[in-house]
């Protein structure tokens, strides 16, 4: 169960077993112990074991902070340094009074001014691990929080103060106004740690050791104002049923420090339940400041114009600002409603226009393929009869030199009539085939309709087309067409080749005069290759 609770990283077994022990039994064997003593030796006793307490719980938060994450061990310096003054004032003090054997505190003593930096240290530390609010925030935060403090102390110096000092002697005033201080930092640090965390925590989720953090100031201030109450009055001596309450405070901490840093998910909150909560605390100063002049009303023994108008005037001033932060917050809601819609209407137009990008590049690459067939052959692969008139005005457009290479299957009609013309279509391949193969990547080989063929030599003169119209034809006679079974072994052709003789010349005129190359080659006994 342990293994399952505590952060396995760094701390071994050896100290989290016995650390989580002493936190948890530590407490109940106080009580214990003091009930158990006699009332004479209770002092001596809580003299002895409220600084064990605290040692042992800075012990382990020293082992649990060296443990953390290094961007998480700059709040739990706080912790450390805020229980390394109580460890501090705590010796001194229990030592005092043991040395003294007086079984009682005096009313006040210098170690009282350490004691009330310590919730200070705290606080620091809960608020640092918190999301950082802007500084304008971070200030209306604190305002809120002075305001609420100043109405708590008000309240606690009129009924816990106030009497005690009517009655006291001079000498005694001073004591009791710093004894003050304990209930009034603690309860700044308490009030100050619960808005900071509510204000500016992650949504829906928690952090344990950040409610461990408010729960150990939430005890000191508790044990704070019992402490002031009992100490006024002359009630408290070392010994007290309230002296394990300010060690249970430090073991919190301990024990945060040695919890899973990672926060707990919790279910989102409900928006409704986040706006009354977000209300609560805007409102809250506000509330104070009603509290505190209903209490001024009620209290007062004498009515005069004046303070009956401060009031009301107060009141009124108070109400008119929660009505405004109402409105400002209903415009910040239309706001924010606002600005998601917009969120979701450009979430949308970026969707839709993802969406328009993918269609469109699927239309450009479908035109594309579209254009492509448009201009290929769909059985060899090979430009087709309109693209290679596009090529040829093109060229002739330059006056660029020319040669034309056209040739024709020698006794296809037979091969289609004798061996299928499925065999037909493979010689029609293999032909495309040697013909890509043997013309320069700057030529143009298409197919010019049936079983002729053209190849179009750009920058070469007659010598050169004819050179290549010569290994072209040697290189079908000698290519094997034994694909199908049955077909023919050996295919030949006929080659015709012309010039393009400039500006005199057209294009039509041109492909005529290859033509009748070609048709003069079948007359010469084919597989021949004859120029004009």
């Amino acid at each position: 169960m342990i293994e399952t609770v505590l952060d396995a990283r760094r701390l071994t077994p050896s100290f989290r077993r016995p650390a989580l022990g002493f936190l948890v039994l530590y407490t109940p064997l106080y009580y214990m112990l003091l009930f158990l003593v006699p009332a004479s030796l209770r002092g001596p006793a809580a003299d002895l074991l409220s600084p064990l307490g605290a040692a042992g719980a800075l012990w382990i938060l020293w082992k649990g902070m060296k443990s953390k994450e290094p961007g998480e061990r700059m709040r739990w310096r706080f912790f450390f340094i805020g229980t390394c003054v109580y460890n501090v004032v705590e010796f001194l003090w229990r030592g005092t009074d043991l040395l003294a054997w007086k079984g009682y505190s005096p009313m006040a003593s210098v170690y009282d001014l350490l004691y009330v930096f310590i919730p200070l240290c705290y606080f620091a530390g809960i608020t640092y691990s918190l999301n950082r609010p802007s500084r304008s925030a971070a200030l209306r935060v604190l305002f809120d929080l002075v305001i609420i403090v100043a109405v708590a102390c008000t309240l606690e110096w009129q009924f816990l103060l106030a009497p005690h000092l009517a009655g006291a002697a001079d000498s005694e005033k001073g004591a009791m106004m710093l004894s003050f201080l304990y209930p009034v930092m603690s309860t700044g640090g308490w009030i100050g740690s619960v808005i900071f965390y509510l204000r500016y925590r992650e949504h829906s989720r928690r952090n344990a050791g950040e409610l461990c953090g408010i729960g150990a100031v939430g005890v000191w201030t508790a044990v704070n104002h019992l402490y002031f109450i009992l100490n006024i009055e002359g009630n408290y001596a070392s010994g007290s049923w309230i002296d394990p309450l300010w060690t249970l405070g430090l073991h919190l901490l301990a024990l945060a420090s040695i919890l899973p840093d990672t926060p707990q998910k919790f279910p989102v909150q409900d928006p409704k339940a986040k706006r009354i909560e977000h209300r609560l605390q805007t409102l809250l100063p506000y509330l104070a400041a009603s509290l505190l002049i209903c209490f001024v009303f009620f209290d007062a023994k004498e009515w005069r114009p004046l303070t009956l108008g401060m009031m009301a005037t107060t009141l009124l001033v108070l109400a008119r600002q929660v009505v405004a932060i109402l409105s400002y917050e209903k415009l910040l809601g239309v706001v924010s409603r606002s600005h998601e819609e917009l969120e979701r209407l450009h979430r949308e137009n970026l969707y839709h226009k993802e969406e328009l990008e993918r269609t469109i590049g699927q239309l450009n690459e479908l035109n594309a393929s579209r254009e492509a067939e448009a201009r290929t052959d769909f059985l060899t692969g090979l430009s087709n009869r309109r693209s290679i008139n596009e090529w040829l005005h093109k060229h002739a457009a330059a006056q660029r030199k020319l040669s034309v290479v056209l040739l024709d299957i020698d006794h296809f009609k037979k091969i289609n009539d004798t061996y299928g013309h499925d065999t037909g279509d493979v010689v029609l391949t293999e032909i495309s085939r040697v013909l890509r193969d043997t013309a320069g990547p700057a030529d143009l080989v298409g197919r010019f309709g049936g079983e002729e063929f053209i190849v179009l030599l750009p920058e070469a003169g007659i010598e050169q087309a004819a050179a290549f119209a010569e290994r072209l034809r040697q290189r079908i006679a000698g290519h094997s067409f034994q694909y199908v079974p049955g077909g023919p072994e050996r295919v030949t052709v006929s080659i015709g080749l012309t010039v393009w003789n400039g500006a005199k010349d057209d294009i039509p005129a041109m492909l005529k005069r290859a033509d009748r190359s070609l048709y003069m080659a079948k007359r010469q006994g084919r597989n021949t290759v004859v120029s004009m």
